[in-house]
């Protein structure tokens, strides 16, 4: 049912609590988490049994669920002119939201069961409620959580999505998988992060963390970690990309993911630092992908440092009209850093 339904894999675990929940009460404490306040603030529902009248009273079996993005990366990259500095956004955010092609596959599977066993109950979540995905998909045998934190699947590779189904269906539960249970000895994904986010094998400190950076803060990139980023605007995929497991994987399905053009992929910076002095422009472009959660400023923030990163002074002209004229004092900053990183490079040769 799940797989007709448009999942990509199905895996199924009981309703009781997570077992890592005092692991991650540590992971905050240490505020590794940064700005995700989120994650603090319904911290005991997440650590409790899913049979919660908060989740779904009377809970007894979670069915976890994924849903790949595994698409052709060779297709994406843009055949303009190789003097215009580009960008890159991570493969998940490429396509449509993933919620929402989610979330309706979540609800046409819930009104199934119901239908066919009467009197059950049922409730999708898609990072829309306190639950704690990979620890379930992982516990119901869909895969294991890898060196890096993400899940990885025998079939998938690291390109999923998860979602979780409760239902008060009693299913019996699939044989969960150890963490780290089919890495061996590999640890491609800890030596491939540019900033060194990833601590310790399964610790990530987010405020290291690119997607981070790009993503969940909202305020000033902290300065050393501006020259790590790199051309990179919303995420960062070198510790999946790495991951040998993708050499296996499965090709994705759900068209709604893919890359609509090259520009989704790899943006032509300048452009799209111009562009972005328009809000209406901005929420238009993007509506129904996961670039609006940055909002205008945060993405141009993010242009004017990759800019400085990987742009020449074809760039100048584009950013000091940033820096003088946009609303955000923030992003006025970020273009003014670019700028003079760009000079230094003129000055020493380097482009």
């Amino acid at each position: 049912m799940a797989l007709s339904a448009g999942f990509d894999a199905v895996g199924i675990t009981t309703a009781a609590p997570p077992e890592h929940a005092e692991a991650m009460a540590a992971y905050l404490r240490a505020g590794m988490h940064g700005e995700m306040g989120y994650l603090e603030r319904r911290a005991e529902l997440r650590a409790g049994a899913l049979s919660s009248p908060n989740l779904l009273d009377g809970a007894r079996s979670v069915l976890t669920l994924a849903v790949s993005y595994n698409f052709d990366v060779a297709r994406e990259y843009p055949t303009g002119s190789p003097n215009r500095p580009r960008g890159t956004i991570a493969r998940y955010a490429r396509g449509e939201d993933y919620h929402d092609p989610l979330r309706a596959k979540l609800n046409a599977l819930g009104a199934e069961i119901d239908a066919r066993w009467p009197g059950t109950r049922s409730r999708g979540f898609v990072d829309s409620g306190p639950i704690r995905e990979r620890e379930l998909a992982q516990r119901a045998g869909l895969g294991w959580q890898g060196r890096h934190t993400n899940l990885i699947s025998l079939d998938l590779g690291n390109w999923f999505f998860l979602a979780a189904l409760l239902t008060t269906l009693e299913l019996p539960p699939d044989a969960p998988l150890e963490s780290g249970g089919h890495c061996g000895t590999c640890t491609r994904c800890l030596s491939a992060c540019p900033t060194g986010a990833l601590v310790a094998p399964l610790t990530l400190d987010a405020r290291r963390c690119i997607s981070y950076l790009t993503i969940e803060l909202k305020g000033s990139m902290p300065l050393e970690m501006r020259p790590l980023v790199g051309d990179r605007i919303f995420g960062c995929d070198d510790c999946l990309a790495i991951c040998p497991w993708n050499e296996r994987a499965q090709a994705a399905r759900e068209t709604r993911l893919a890359a609509r053009d090259a520009d989704a992929a790899h943006p032509d910076l300048i452009t799209l630092l111009e562009f972005l002095g328009d809000e209406a422009a901005f929420k238009a472009r993007y509506k129904g992908t996961p670039l609006l959660r940055t909002g205008r400023a945060g993405l141009r923030r993010n242009v004017c440092v990759a800019l400085g990163n990987v742009g020449g002074v074809e760039a100048l002209g584009a950013l000091e009209r940033v820096r003088d004229d946009d609303e955000s004092e923030m992003v006025r900053e970020h273009a003014g850093w670019a700028i003079g990183r760009i000079g230094l490079g003129a000055d020493v040769g380097v482009t």
